[in-house]
């Protein structure tokens, strides 16, 4: 089940393009905090602790139990990290979306898919794996939250596929895609056109030089340059 990792979230009073900048040059990070249940609200996080959270993640799934201050008062929230952004040209994280959800709020998420084992096809006959499907939409109460969904393609051979039918999902997760739906499949190596048969290659043809007499050749050339009698 995905991890839920604890952090300080505070609200946020300075709002706009300036207001986010001047809580980036603080140290901290702009977001919304929103919900079913939850208006929108301005909130920041110390850029550090974030970063620190993101790195103990192992998944793209993060739940997060919020230590949530405003006007001096804390409470705690659970939330799933729903969008990150990122400065485009140097990388830094500029903005953070969390999505507050109650325990027994079912959630509707994407999973990634990630295969174990080598496929025998691709192993020892040469196959190549196709995946299909990177992650998996799910439906669950955020407690059974998966981190993954690991798929064994170990006994995959060649011209093989794996459905999400197929998949082996823990308990309280039910998955949304299509059943058949293909998740993994192992393609045979593309065969070589066949040699073509000597006997239907066709031979070029050879020009044979014809063959000159040189003494007639000579007498030919004598003639041409013979000049012609003078008149008596």
């Amino acid at each position: 089940m995905a991890k839920i990792l604890p952090i300080k979230v505070t609200s946020r009073a300075q709002l706009g393009r300036a207001g986010a900048k001047s809580t980036r040059s603080a140290g901290n990070i702009p977001g919304i905090l929103y919900g079913k249940k939850t208006q929108p609200t301005p909130i920041q996080i110390n850029s550090k602790e974030l970063t620190a959270v993101l790195h103990g993640a192992s998944s793209e799934n993060v739940l997060l139990d919020l230590a949530y201050t405003h006007e001096g008062n804390t409470t705690s929230r659970l939330a799933l990290l729903q969008d990150v952004q990122h400065h485009v040209l140097k990388d830094y994280i500029v903005h953070v979306d969390l999505h507050e959800i109650a325990q027994d709020e079912v959630l509707h998420t994407e999973v990634p898919i990630q295969e174990v084992g080598e496929s025998i096809g691709v192993k020892s006959n040469g196959g190549l794996l196709e995946k299909t499907l990177r992650s998996l939409r799910v439906e669950c109460l955020p407690r059974d939250l998966p981190e993954v969904i690991t798929v064994d393609i170990s006994a995959l051979d060649l011209d093989q596929s794996i459905h999400v039918s197929d998949l082996k999902l823990p308990a309280g997760v039910t998955a949304l895609n299509s059943a058949d739906a293909t998740v993994l499949a192992v393609l045979a190596p593309a065969k070589e056109e066949e040699a073509a048969d000597e006997g239907d290659v066709k031979q070029p043809e050879v020009i044979k030089e014809k063959k000159v007499d040189p003494a007639a050749a000579d007498a030919k050339g004598g003639k041409a340059a013979a000049k012609p009698a003078g008149k008596k």
